[in-house]
C-alpha cells in the first residue's frame, strides 16, 4: 500500500481538490441551466420579433385574446380593452379601441360617450348596428361607442373615468347588462380583471392578477400555479401553447374566480357615487342604460332585485335611468315569441344570445326618447 502522501499523524485528509460537494454541484447545475433558458428565451425573442427586453405576462395576454377575441388586449388598469385601429369582418376599431359607427377615421369629441359590455360594443352585428351607432342617426350627433365586452360595471364605470377626459362629452351614457353586477363579484371573467372591496364604506381598488385556480389535489395545484410565472416566458407560452393548449389556457375555474367578499351592488353604487363629482364637474349630463338578457325579460314581471337598487342608486346620484325591461316585456305579452325577433337566437331555437339589430334599434328608440324628454327616462 502506498503511503507516501500519508500525514504524519497517520490519519487521512481530504485534497484541497476535491469536489466542493453536493450543494455547490446542484447550485452550479441551476446556474447552467438558468443561463441556457436566457440564451433560447433571448434568441426566440429577436428570432420572431419580440421586445427583447419587455418583463410581460405572455400567457395572460394570450388567455385574452382566446377567451374574448382577437380584437381584445390586456390593460393592467381594466384587466383588458379593445385594440385600437383594429379592423375585421364588420368590426372596426379606432383610437383608444371605439369602435367605428360610421366612416370616421378618429374620435370625435364634444358630443356623447358610450360605455358599457359587449351589449354596448354591439357584438354578433355589424358597425352600423350597434346601439350607439342606430343613436347616432337618430339625434344625428356623434356617439363614441367605448363598450367593451364581457365588462362588469366595475369595468364600465373604470372605463368611463378612463375616456371622459379623452372624449370630453356632453352626455354620458353608462350601459349596465342585468349579468355585469354578477361579473363585478368576480376577480378574473374569462381573464385576471380588476375588483373592488369595501373597507368601512371606502372603496379599495385591487387591480387585475392571476388568481391561483382552486385545486383538491396538491399535484394539480401545483402544476397550475406554475403557469403564473412560466407566462413571463414568451418561449414557454409558444411551446405550451401548442403542446398543451387546455392547461395553459385556463380552466373553467381559473376563467370564472368569483368572491364571496364582494357586492356586486354595493360596489356598483359607490362607484356611482365616485363618478358623480367627475361629470358634475364638467357638467356632464349621465345617464344608466339598463339592458337584459332575454331570459331575465322571459322569467320576470319586473327587473330582478338587484338591477332595481342600482337604478335607484342612479337616481340618488342625480343620473337619469333609461329601464329597456318594460318596454322588452309589453312586447312578450303580446307575443310570447316576440323577443326572437330582438335577440340572436342559437339554430336549436332555445339559447338567446346578443341583441340583433331590430333589438339595438329599439334600444336606441328608448334613449333617443329620453335625449326629447328626460321626464319620461325610466318609462
Amino acid at each position: 500500500m502506498d503511503s507516501g502522501n500519508r500525514p504524519a499523524d497517520g490519519k487521512l485528509r481530504s485534497s484541497p481538490h476535491a469536489p466542493r460537494g453536493h450543494w455547490a454541484n446542484t447550485l452550479l447545475l441551476l446556474a447552467s441551466i438558468t443561463i441556457t433558458f436566457a440564451i433560447i428565451e433571448f434568441s426566440f425573442r429577436v428570432a420572431t420579433g419580440l421586445p427583447v427586453l419587455r418583463w410581460e405576462e405572455w400567457r395572460q395576454r394570450h388567455v385574452v385574446v382566446n377567451r374574448l377575441g382577437g380584437h381584445a388586449q390586456v390593460d393592467p388598469v381594466l384587466g383588458w380593452v379593445s385594440k385600437p385601429n383594429f379592423a375585421s369582418p364588420g368590426h372596426t376599431s379606432l383610437q383608444h379601441g371605439v369602435r367605428r359607427n360610421g366612416k370616421e377615421t378618429e374620435v370625435r369629441d364634444g358630443h356623447i360617450l358610450a360605455v358599457g359590455d359587449s351589449f354596448t360594443e354591439g357584438w354578433e352585428v355589424n358597425d352600423d348596428d350597434s346601439w350607439p351607432a342606430y343613436l347616432e342617426r337618430m339625434l344625428r350627433t356623434p356617439v363614441v361607442n367605448a363598450g367593451v365586452g364581457g365588462y362588469g360595471t366595475d369595468q364600465t364605470i373604470l372605463r368611463a373615468e378612463q375616456m371622459l377626459p379623452i372624449v370630453k362629452p356632453h352626455t354620458l351614457i353608462i350601459g349596465i347588462l342585468d349579468f355585469d353586477l354578477a361579473r363585478t363579484e368576480h376577480t378574473s371573467f374569462h381573464a385576471p380583471k380588476p375588483w373592488f372591496s369595501v373597507d368601512n364604506g371606502v372603496l379599495q381598488q385591487h387591480p387585475p392578477s392571476a388568481s391561483k385556480p382552486p385545486s383538491d389535489e396538491w399535484w394539480r395545484s401545483i402544476l397550475l400555479g406554475l403557469r403564473s410565472p412560466l407566462g413571463y416566458s414568451a418561449v414557454a407560452d409558444f411551446v405550451l401553447a401548442r403542446l398543451a393548449p387546455g392547461y395553459w389556457h385556463g380552466t373553467r375555474a381559473y376563467e370564472f374566480a368569483r368572491s364571496d367578499h364582494i357586492d356586486g351592488v354595493q360596489v356598483t353604487c359607490l362607484l356611482l357615487e365616485r363618478l358623480k363629482p367627475m361629470v358634475a364637474k364638467d357638467n356632464v349630463r349621465t345617464l344608466v342604460f339598463l339592458q337584459y338578457f332575454a331570459p331575465t325579460t322571459l322569467e320576470n314581471d319586473e327587473p330582478p332585485e338587484d338591477v332595481r337598487t342600482v337604478a335607484a342608486c342612479a337616481r340618488h346620484q342625480g343620473f337619469e335611468v333609461v329601464d329597456q325591461f318594460a318596454s322588452l316585456k309589453a312586447l312578450t305579452r303580446q307575443d310570447p315569441e316576440a323577443l326572437r325577433r330582438y335577440y340572436w337566437v342559437n339554430s336549436d331555437a332555445v339559447f338567446y344570445r346578443h341583441m340583433n339589430g331590430q333589438g339595438n334599434q329599439h334600444a336606441a328608440k328608448l334613449l333617443k326618447k329620453a335625449f326629447a324628454d328626460p321626464l319620461m327616462a325610466h318609462e
